[in-house]
């Protein structure tokens, strides 16, 4: 009986795999780490576009309910935020004077209904 080629006998711990060579699995890592990102990046900026538009939409009715006087709303994105990161939502006066008036969190729902007592405080 013929023994087997040399190089076709290897120790199983070697942890080598299919691929030989440090540039050829370098390469192969990189590959792989940008093709998942690629995947990753259209659900990302998904999820971002429309939590910015449901903060929006939530930050318009805010500011139409809290403050009557405002001339219109903006929200931001914080990290470092007075509650945590998330949406923050500002009326902003006739002289441009910006007012926090809603936390809405990192993924902003539909406002809540207010007190009639509630507005202008």
């Amino acid at each position: 009986m013929s023994e087997p080629h040399p190089e076709l006998v290897g120790d199983d711990d070697d942890g080598r795999g299919p691929v030989y060579g440090d540039r050829r699995r370098r390469a192969i890592r990189i590959t792989v780490l940008v093709a998942l990102c690629a995947m990753l990046l259209p659900v990302v900026l998904s999820v971002f576009g429309t939590a910015r538009s449901a903060a929006q939409r939530a930050c318009a009715v805010y500011a139409a309910q809290f403050d009557t006087d405002a001339a219109g709303a903006r929200v931001a994105f914080e990290l470092f935020g007075r509650g945590g990161p998330g949406w923050q939502c500002f009326s902003v006066g006739d002289t441009g004077v910006e007012t926090l008036i809603a936390e809405l969190g990192l993924l902003p729902g539909a406002p809540r209904p207010i007190d009639p007592e509630e507005r202008d405080v």
